[in-house]
């Protein structure tokens, strides 16, 4: 949990303790990006490195579709950056499209779920 669940403000790490040896560690201690991801997006991440971000290569390690591929990275970029996406926005869409990753139908597929968001 990243933000307070009655205000929504970002918490901040206080304290850091070992169940093992129960030593505590305390101050104010920054949060790293990954803690704002999921168990799933971690994973996610973990594969795209070792398959150096190649979409394709993507695809068959998870047995997803390239639209899905790119749209959970867009869910992690904008976890990672904090920032929502632009709605309206269809130029990466257009690009696949063109660069021939997707097909008319996945485009369609996509604009109409971003749409709906």
């Amino acid at each position: 949990m990243n933000n307070c669940p009655i205000c929504k403000s970002q918490l901040l790490v206080r304290e850091y303790h070992c169940s093992q040896c129960k030593i505590s560690f305390k101050g104010n201690f920054e949060s790293t990006w990954p803690a704002a991801l999921s168990e799933e997006q971690l994973e996610f991440v973990r594969t795209f490195i070792i398959v150096q971000g190649n979409i394709r290569e993507m695809e068959k390690a998870l047995g997803i579709s390239y639209p899905t591929v790119k749209n959970r990275l867009a869910e992690i970029i904008g976890k990672i950056a904090d920032q929502a996406p632009v709605p309206g926005d269809y130029i990466d869409v257009m690009h696949d499209l063109e660069q021939g990753f997707i097909n008319v139908d996945e485009a369609i597929a996509e604009i109409k779920t971003r749409r709906k968001k």
